[in-house]
């Protein structure tokens, strides 16, 4: 489940409105879409074969 990722997409929001969306980020520079990748990767890699039924969270902290 990523948080806030900034794309092409949430590019035209309001500053105010992306300000309210990481304002719970703990990690400084927020979730990239290479992370949310990362994550991604990782969990069709063979490392994560016994990973099964779980939310994967990718927000920098924001759930914490």
């Amino acid at each position: 489940v990523p948080g806030f990722v900034p794309t092409d997409l949430t590019a035209g929001l309001p500053e105010p409105a992306v300000a309210m969306l990481r304002a719970g980020e703990c990690l400084p520079g927020g979730v990239t879409a290479a992370a949310v990748a990362q994550a991604v990767l990782f969990l069709l890699s063979d490392r994560a074969a016994g990973i099964t039924g779980q939310a994967l969270v990718v927000d920098a902290g924001a759930s914490a």
